[in-house]
């Protein structure tokens, strides 16, 4: 993905290598993304790394985030393309601009030049995939975002609500979603934005408060649990979007999967949501033609087993891509 000079010195090439060796008749994701070409006949999706946790460590949480971008593209360069009945190889260009350079530059800079690179992807027609590093990385991608789309919707899947105030005046991991709804900039209508997935005892009543003050939504985890988390999720799509009538994006917080199938997170969560059912949203996400955007995040290989976290946040963006696959033009 060629960038113009000043957003091209804001990121670096990944150092993830793909060392897999495989048949000619058996490419991986390494593969596919290492022989990258351009192609006007195909929807160009892009990866971008964040890879710090200056967020999380602000809001106290357990740091490690930092090294996931790269854990996660190692697990997503062994998967292969095929999702079943097509390759994604063949409707989707898929390259990596890299990793946001973080050495010596504080959060607030970082955040800023991370929603530049994100506005550059979308203006250019692609749909930008990044990942994390901390949920700070929402506030950046959704500035992004909404610097392209004069109205867009979002959706938190999380337990969390990450509306936290700020820490004497600096944003953290709890913080994007307070940004996003009190930035003078962003159309983020009343019903445009979904807390998807929030617990009981895991959230603030003040912050719940908050966000039905400004007149958007929180999707209890037990009352998605009555309904069917399929149909739950569509269900917020829907809405999000204004039946399609705006862009969504949407957040993808590792912590809302339970620590069994997710035990490297920055906060883990005995009670969540599946593999399964994050891998399931994802598809509906890439088959749903107004997501313009997903993030991963949260995602900490310092706590993990055997990878497994990094593992599965690879498989969710392969649903994501396979969704994509099968969308309708």
């Amino acid at each position: 993905m060629i960038l113009p000079p000043t957003l091209a010195s804001y990121v670096q090439p990944s150092s993830a290598e793909f060392t897999g060796s495989y048949a000619a008749d058996d490419k991986r994701m390494g593969h596919l993304l290492a022989e990258h070409s351009p192609s006007p006949y195909k929807q160009a999706v892009v990866l971008l790394g964040s890879p710090q946790d200056i967020g999380v460590r602000r809001n106290g949480g357990r740091p490690g985030a930092a090294t996931a971008p790269e854990a996660v593209r190692r697990a997503l360069y062994k998967y292969t393309p095929f999702a079943g009945d097509r390759s994604v190889a063949d409707f989707l260009a898929l390259s990596d601009a890299g990793n946001m350079r973080v050495e010596g530059v504080d959060l607030e800079e970082i955040h800023e030049r991370q929603s530049l690179v994100v506005a550059h992807l979308l203006s250019q027609g692609c749909i930008p995939v990044v990942i994390g590093g901390g949920h700070d990385i929402a506030w950046p991608n959704a500035s992004g975002f909404g610097a392209v789309h004069a109205e867009f919707g979002v959706i938190n899947i999380d337990p969390h609500t990450d509306v936290r105030p700020l820490i004497n005046g600096l944003a953290h991991s709890g913080s994007p979603f307070r940004q996003m709804l009190e930035s003078d900039e962003l159309n983020v209508p009343a019903g445009a934005f979904a807390e998807f997935g929030t617990q009981r005892f895991a959230v603030a009543q003040s912050h719940v408060r908050y966000v039905e003050e400004r007149e958007m939504h929180v999707v209890w985890y037990h009352d998605i649990r009555q309904a069917g988390f399929i149909p739950a999720f569509e269900a917020t799509l829907t809405r999000a979007s204004d039946n399609g009538r705006r862009p969504l994006y949407v957040s993808f917080d590792m912590d809302s999967v339970h620590s069994a199938d997710a035990p490297g997170v920055s906060a883990t969560a005995p009670v969540g949501f599946s593999a399964d059912e994050l891998c399931r949203a994802a598809w509906v996400c890439g088959v749903s033609p107004f997501v313009g955007m997903i993030d991963i995040a949260e995602v900490n290989p310092a706590c993990d087993v055997d990878g497994r976290t990094a593992k599965l946040a690879a498989l969710i963006l392969m649903h994501f891509f396979g969704g994509l696959a099968h969308r309708k033009p």
